[in-house]
């Protein structure tokens, strides 16, 4: 694929989201290297190649190389170092986000709690509103899609002193207590953490062996990220998700005082 397109950028905490048409004629986020967030591109990858082998409603993605001459006629880039690859995920049409809705149904309720124990494993604390897409199928219900993983880890910037401190405690998310409403079985939430236990690590290093080697991520980096991804999915994640139950999905569908009188 090859960018023939430049429309605009989104609104973002990097300013580091550009859509841009390619020569197949489909539109695309496109996020470029920056050294002042030298792990987000790292994040973005890992994160979506774990999320399509879990099933998660992503937008396809790809590693795309966008000629260093299309790239100056970006306007307004900052702090950029140009790289091999770029990270590109397909733009969702009709989409709006979580503050834009008026949400009565999720269509895919099923992936919620998918979405969830991945965010807890993952440590993504920038799961907003604004990270979630919804495309309106019938008046009030919704297809929900997940996007933007820059921050994973707790960070765009994270180092392996970093990795050895990430927070284990419950995520403040309006979303994720969003999403909880529509999970109809505390068990789903149990279930992913199964799966997630169940993913080979061989498939975390490939994913890895793939990042382009002007990312800049070391092979001291790599293992510790294996090494503390395979800690939090069997130490931690069973832990937090049983808070979760507990703390935020319990309160949500125990009926209230008054209900329990009738």
């Amino acid at each position: 694929m090859n960018p023939v397109n430049y429309i605009h950028l989104f609104e973002s905490k990097t300013n580091n989201a550009h859509l841009i048409t390619f020569d197949n004629g489909v539109d695309y986020v496109v996020k470029l290297y920056k050294a002042k967030e030298d792990k987000a591109l790292i994040n973005e990858w890992f994160a979506y190649c774990i999320a399509r082998f879990m099933g998660l409603p992503v937008p396809y993605s790809y590693l795309v190389e966008m000629p260093e001459m299309f790239i100056e006629t970006i306007p307004n880039i900052k702090d950029l170092q140009y790289t091999s690859m770029q990270f590109a995920s397909k733009y969702i049409n009709d989409s709006v986000n979580a503050h834009e809705a008026n949400i009565q149904n999720i269509i895919n309720h099923c992936d919620l709690a998918k979405i969830i124990v991945f965010d807890y494993w993952l440590c993504n604390t920038d799961r907003t509103r604004k990270n979630v897409l919804l495309q309106e199928k019938t008046p009030g219900s919704y297809y929900l899609w997940v996007i933007d993983h820059a921050e994973i880890l707790s960070s765009f910037c994270w180092t392996t002193n970093d990795l050895e401190h990430l927070p284990q405690k419950i995520i403040k998310s309006a979303t994720h207590e969003m999403m909880a409403k529509y999970i109809t079985d505390e068990k789903e939430l149990k279930q992913q953490v199964k799966i997630i236990q169940s993913i080979p690590t061989q498939l975390l290093e490939e994913i890895l062996s793939f990042v382009p080697n002007d990312w800049n991520i070391s092979d001291e980096e790599k293992c510790e990220l294996i090494k503390t991804l395979n800690f939090r999915r069997y130490k931690i994640l069973p832990l937090l998700i049983g808070k979760f139950i507990k703390r935020v999905y319990r309160p949500i569908h125990s009926p209230s005082p008054n209900d329990r009188k009738t």
